[in-house]
């Protein structure tokens, strides 16, 4: 199984072709997460990225009121110039950290101050948020809602001890989190090797001849799906790995790993208490599941057919059908039609972050299990078309070979 598993990789999947359209969007994936550091990055500003570490060995590590203090020594002077209006923007005036003071009062302001104080005031924002919940688990158990007991019993655990103790540039995992770009690439790549998975053999009429073979039946089709399976997934870890390397790299930072996924203020109400390193290891392996059951579609489609044009413009199709159907009900309440969407898989933080819940079986389910419970329900479903249609060609080129013989 081992060798004929390794036969349908190199037969499939090592080729120039393929090779050379996984680093020509290897490259375009790092020039894009260029053009986003470029176009985004507060350090793009001249000399905030030395003046940001130099002040870093002050203010980064464990909030303590010194450095708060030290802080706002700095910037209330700064804030109170800035109000009046009147101050000199002349360059390099006097006692200012940039070009003048008004530099100074953003850089201090976007770098650090909003930033620390967001931190600062998280673990009273949580613990609200968990007062709210016992409220609401009073009143819905007076009511005998035993669902949205169950939901505000599950926020409340949820956000119990939540805190921030700690300062970490955060920029990086921002952008980071947010980035698509590479999920559309690894789509484009799978659909395309994936084509000829099963048309090959169709094409050049070998399949008529796997019949007549020991490994031509069940055994060939277990190799082709765990080879296809082995591409999709190393595929995927690729461009998920260098999603992160080259945006540490690029942006220059390494730091926040161990810092809490809710840092981040557009997780604020994140679905786990992970740190954001956890968070970048588990959206990888959700991608890839994503991944996976968009792989079966596209064999699944490539069984109907013969010829490969057709199935790769009906699975891009699909896949932009998918891709639309995201952007339009991202953040929006309708979760159930969020969730059946394999590709919420790829773009995850959807269902990270903020805490939401389907009704499943009277139970409240929160929304990311809801989807990969889903994601199997859907791998399972075109695994078993993929089979019945592959034995049902089986059967047909089967009686096709009698008639021939007998002729």
């Amino acid at each position: 199984m081992v060798r004929l598993i390794g036969f349908e990789w190199r037969k499939h999947f090592l080729k120039r072709s393929m090779i050379a359209a996984l680093l020509l969007f290897s490259v375009l994936n790092v020039v894009k997460i260029y053009s986003v550091h470029e176009g985004s990055s507060l350090f793009t500003n001249p000399g905030w990225k030395e003046l940001y570490w130099e002040k870093y060995a002050d203010f980064g590590g464990t909030i303590k009121n010194e450095k708060i203090e030290k802080l706002m020594n700095i910037y209330w002077p700064l804030d109170q110039q800035v109000a009046e209006r009147t101050t000199s923007t002349a360059y390099r005036t006097p006692d200012t950290y940039l070009s003048n003071v008004y530099e100074d009062w953003n850089f201090f302001r976007f770098n650090y101050v909003q930033p620390m104080k967001y931190a600062y005031d998280y673990k009273a924002y949580a613990q609200d948020v968990v007062s709210a919940a016992n409220e609401n688990i009073a009143f819905y158990e007076s009511l005998g809602n035993t669902y949205e007991r169950s939901k505000n019993a599950a926020i409340a655990e949820l956000f119990q001890g939540r805190s921030i103790t700690s300062f970490a540039y955060t920029e990086m995992y921002q952008y980071y989190v947010g980035y698509d770009f590479s999920g559309l690439l690894v789509l484009l790549i799978c659909l395309y090797g994936l084509m000829s998975v099963f048309l090959y053999d169709k094409e050049t009429e070998m399949d008529i001849l796997l019949l007549t073979t020991k490994a031509g039946g069940g055994a060939s089709i277990r190799a082709k799906l765990i080879a296809s399976a082995l591409f999709v997934s190393g595929v995927s870890l690729w461009f998920w790995l260098m999603d992160f390397v080259a945006f540490s790299t690029i942006f220059d930072s390494w730091d926040a790993a161990s810092s809490p996924l809710y840092m981040l203020e557009d997780f604020i109400h994140a679905a786990l208490n992970v740190s954001l390193g956890q968070y970048a290891i588990l959206s990888a392996l959700v991608k890839t599941a994503g991944m996976l059951v968009f792989a079966l579609a596209f064999l699944f489609m490539s069984n109907l057919f013969r010829n490969a044009l057709v199935p790769f413009i009906i699975g891009l199709s699909v896949s932009f059908v998918c891709i639309y159907m995201e952007e339009v009900y991202m953040g929006s309440g309708r979760i159930w039609i969020k969730v059946i969407n394999p590709f919420v898989l790829l773009v995850n933080r959807e269902l990270f972050r903020k805490i939401e819940f389907v009704s499943m079986a009277g139970f409240s389910l929160p929304s990311y299990l809801a989807a990969l419970l889903l994601a199997v329900a859907w791998g399972v479903l075109l695994l078993s078309g993929i089979l019945i249609v592959v034995r049902k060609n089986a059967l047909r080129k089967g009686g096709e070979k009698r008639v021939h013989l007998e002729v």
